[in-house]
């Protein structure tokens, strides 16, 4: 039996060649490169062409080659296997690492020295202690949940918004619809992780972000279409937003036209936040080929109906 790759825009030599010293036993073939449909049994994709997945009858399960899942939501066709998440803790580190870097960025008031840099200006700025500075992020799932950790065992006030209540070490958690403004209103950054499903585009419209104080930071490491961006831009040009670090885009690559490219109080960076790497993601991949192979469930599962 043989394994599918498929890896976006990406290139698909480093899975395959990763795959074929792990799994020696299995052919591995590259979409759409595919002599015998009937031999797969697993597809490895990301950002797979909508459709294809379906032309496989002996398919057993499908495995994300990414953070993240929403691509599958395009696709109205996926045959009814097993979609397993990929969990990379290299890839969970350096997201956190990200958010420490651009929470501390806005803490210290770096981004205020460069601009007294570009107008050769002297000034040292005061900020508060760190257990004053408020940071809350959204969505507490296994990214947030690290970047939370990550920014407790600097000293920041960490909060959490979530659906449903739960608990987590040193988080203020607040729960449900009706604590989201308590939760918005206390905040000095605000750190976007919630996964885009429909019911989250644009969930940070205007109406949500104008209930964090004046000058709060934005920071999102999830998906561009989560915040409005026309509605981020606008409250950047206000001022009630004081400046963000957007790794992600609901166009990407971010188009040149882009007001975002050239704002002076956003930071842009290519969705790099976070990168799978073969060479540690592959554990993940081949520990799931094995267990299905034997009969074992693989996880964690990717759920079509929450995106994530």
């Amino acid at each position: 039996m043989a394994i599918l790759v498929y890896n976006g825009p990406f290139d698909s030599a480093p899975w395959v060649s990763a795959l074929q010293q792990h799994l020696p036993e299995e052919e591995v073939h590259v979409y759409p490169n595919i002599p015998d449909k009937a031999a797969i049994e697993f597809a490895a994709v990301w950002d797979h062409p909508a459709g294809i997945l379906a032309d496989y009858p002996n398919l057993k399960a499908i495995l994300i080659l990414g953070a993240g899942g929403d691509f599958l939501l395009k696709d109205k066709n996926l045959p009814d296997v097993p979609i397993v998440r990929l969990v990379d803790d290299a890839v969970v580190k350096d997201m956190a690492q990200y958010c420490v870097y651009w929470v501390t960025h806005f803490y210290r008031h770096f981004d205020l020295y460069r601009e007294n840099q570009s107008r050769k200006h002297w000034q040292r700025l005061e900020y508060p202690p760190i257990e004053q500075f408020k940071v809350g992020v959204l969505g507490l799932g296994a990214i947030g949940s690290a970047v939370s950790q990550s920014l407790l065992a600097q000293g920041y006030a960490v909060s959490a918004f979530v659906s449903s209540a739960r608990q987590l070490d040193g988080v203020e958690i607040y729960a449900g619809d009706d604590q989201f403004a308590q939760f918005m209103g206390t905040l000095d950054v605000l750190i976007n992780v919630l996964p885009l499903t429909p019911a989250t585009r644009h969930f940070l419209n205007e109406e949500r972000l104008s209930l964090m104080p004046r000058g709060a930071k934005v920071i999102n490491i999830s998906r561009g279409a989560v915040i409005d961006e026309a509605a981020l831009l606008a409250l950047l040009n206000s001022g009630h937003i004081g400046g963000a670090a957007l790794d992600v885009f609901s166009e990407e690559p971010l188009p040149d036209h882009s007001p975002l490219w050239q704002h002076p109080t956003v930071n842009i960076t290519p969705h790099a936040s976070g990168q799978t790497y073969v060479r540690s993601a592959i554990k993940s991949v081949v520990e799931n080929i094995k267990k299905m192979k034997a009969g074992e469930q693989p996880r964690p599962l990717f759920d079509l109906t929450r995106g994530y």
